[in-house]
């Protein structure tokens, strides 16, 4: 009886954690403002925006990661003729590309563009 009551302790426990996970990790975000790169004032640098926040999935010099596709050598250019189209993906993303609207001010996001269509396609 005893050895039955700890089996039903368990269960309840379990039940307990998967509810407080699911919970946990459905719950909304807040809405955060973007951290700009730059500070006031201070001309962006699409070089840095880059390193900060692209480079960790698309490699340093774009060459891209596995299920994750280059920039680097004109692919970005050849994925977007049109620079527009390129700077919606960034903003909103697309697939496993995430929304980079709350992470990364619009003046960030047309600089990081333009660095890697002018530098990392060079």
């Amino acid at each position: 009886m005893l050895k039955r009551i700890v089996t039903l302790g368990e269960i309840a426990a379990l039940v307990g954690f998967v509810i407080f996970v699911t919970l946990l990790l459905t719950r909304d975000a807040p809405e955060a403002e973007p951290v700009p790169v730059a500070a006031p004032g201070e001309e962006i640098d699409g070089a840095d925006v880059y390193r900060l926040r692209c480079a960790g999935c698309h490699g340093s010099d774009g060459e891209g990661r596995s299920g994750i596709p280059a920039l680097g050598g004109g692919a970005v250019v050849t994925a977007f003729p049109d620079e527009a189209d390129q700077i919606d993906v960034v903003t909103n993303g697309t697939g496993r590309m995430p929304s980079f609207d709350a992470r990364l001010t619009p003046e960030e996001i047309e600089a990081v563009v333009a660095y890697t269509r002018e530098e990392l396609s060079g």
